[in-house]
C-alpha cells in the first residue's frame, strides 16, 4: 500500500497576508494554498524596466494605474491573487495593495513559470471581466504571445523577432524592438 501523503493546510486570506507580511516574501494565493514565488534573472527585470519605460507615460495619460511585480491582482471567480510582472488597470481601485480590473497583464516567462503561465494564468486571468489583453514576454528568445479577448472568443497571436503588439486598452501600439531594447535576447532562426 502506498504511502499517503498529507494535504497541505489552506490559510485564510488574513492568514497568507500575515505570512507575507512577517517573511518579507511574496506567495501566490489559489484560494487557500500559497506558492513562494521564485527569484528573478537580471534578464527578467530589466525586461519589465522596458516594458515599463515604454507604457507608462501611456498609462498616466490616459488616467490608467500601471505596477509592476509587488501589486497583486484578485482573480474573484476563483479566489486567485497573482503577482503579475506588470499590470495595467483603468479602473478606480480602491485596494492599496491590490488590483481587482486590469485591462492589461504581461508576464516574462522564465523556463520554471513558462507552463504555468501559458495555461493556469491564461484560464484565470481570462476569467476577469474587465481584461483585455495577457502577454507573454519570452526572455530565452524574441518572442511575445499575444491573447486578447473578443466578443466572441479568445484570439491568440504570437509576434517574433520583430512586429507590434496592439494594446487596446492603453490606444497604444509596442514593438519588440522597445521590449528588447537594449538587452541581448537573441533571435528566433
Amino acid at each position: 500500500m502506498a504511502a499517503r501523503v498529507p494535504r497541505p493546510a489552506r490559510l485564510s486570506k488574513e492568514a497568507w497576508l500575515e505570512l507575507e507580511r512577517q517573511s518579507g516574501l511574496r506567495y501566490e494565493y489559489l484560494d487557500g494554498l500559497v506558492y513562494a514565488m521564485a527569484g528573478e534573472s537580471r534578464l527578467h527585470n530589466e525586461i519589465i524596466l522596458n516594458l515599463s519605460e515604454a507604457l507608462r507615460a501611456r498609462a498616466k495619460s490616459r488616467g490608467c494605474l500601471l505596477y509592476t511585480q509587488s501589486v497583486r491582482v484578485w482573480i474573484a471567480a476563483l479566489n486567485r491573487y497573482y503577482y503579475p510582472d506588470v499590470v495595467v488597470s483603468c479602473a478606480e481601485e480602491k485596494h492599496s495593495h491590490e488590483i481587482h480590473s486590469p485591462c492589461l497583464l504581461i508576464e516574462v516567462l522564465s523556463p520554471s513559470t513558462l507552463e504555468r503561465d501559458r495555461r493556469e494564468k491564461l484560464d484565470a486571468y481570462f476569467k476577469i471581466p474587465t481584461l483585455q489583453t495577457y502577454l507573454l514576454v519570452w526572455q530565452e528568445e524574441r518572442r511575445v504571445e499575444v491573447y486578447q479577448k473578443t466578443t466572441w472568443n479568445l484570439l491568440q497571436n504570437e509576434q517574433v523577432n520583430q512586429g507590434v503588439l496592439e494594446l487596446p486598452c492603453l490606444g497604444l501600439s509596442l514593438s519588440l524592438a522597445q521590449v528588447y531594447a537594449g538587452l541581448e535576447v537573441p533571435e528566433v532562426a
